[in-house]
């Protein structure tokens, strides 16, 4: 029987001190496909005209439309839960940037999918979540229209690599040079306030 200073390690639901379980859990998910995305994206663009390319695009686009579902429950989640508030930042201009990218961050998430969507659409190609349901196609075939869509994805997908980077080193900056809790309330199996806040 636990005491009644016990607590589950990881709540389901945000805390003022932590994210939940729920909010982890997309979080690393996405980060995950994302990287994923990566991945994919580089190895067929690599590869000529072939079966196997077309593979591994169509399992691209799917992982992409399934990235867009776990962001817009995120979103959900955030309104239903809201996250804990952000600890104090030295400067205004870092809290202003950190904000921004956060926001970056969420909108090419959602947009790069649509993007996809045209681009296949433009390229008359149709698009299938795994096999199991296709999408209409929203453009006619148009070579040109492919050619700049095809750019803005590829634009789009360096910019998301750069601020993903950018929060990373972040994340890092909390931790090592502030030493406040921003990484670890989103790491399981940690608690909040296990830290010291005292430098060695």
């Amino acid at each position: 029987m636990h005491g009644p200073s016990q607590q589950p390690l990881i709540p389901l639901a945000n805390t003022p001190t932590r994210y939940g379980i729920v909010a982890q859990t997309f979080h690393w998910v996405i980060v995950a496909l994302v990287m994923l995305q990566f991945v994919l994206g580089i190895w067929a663009h690599a590869l000529p005209i072939s079966l196997e390319r077309l593979i591994l695009l169509a399992r691209h686009k799917s992982i992409g439309f399934t990235i867009f579902g776990l962001v817009v429950l995120r979103l959900g989640w955030r309104l239903y839960s809201p996250p804990p508030p952000q600890p104090p930042v030295p400067h205004p201009v870092l809290r202003m940037t950190a904000r921004l990218s956060h926001i970056l961050l969420y909108a090419l998430l959602l947009s790069m999918p649509v993007i996809g969507w045209l681009l296949s659409s433009a390229s008359n190609l149709t698009v299938s979540w795994f096999g199991l349901f296709s999408l209409p196609n929203l453009v006619r075939p148009d070579r040109r229209l492919a050619h700049w869509l095809l750019f803005t994805h590829q634009s789009m997908a360096w910019l998301l690599l750069t601020l993903v980077i950018l929060h990373i080193s972040a994340a890092l900056w909390h931790h090592i040079i502030l030493r406040d809790e921003v990484l670890l309330r989103m790491l399981p199996f940690t608690r909040s306030g296990d830290r010291t806040r005292n430098p060695p």
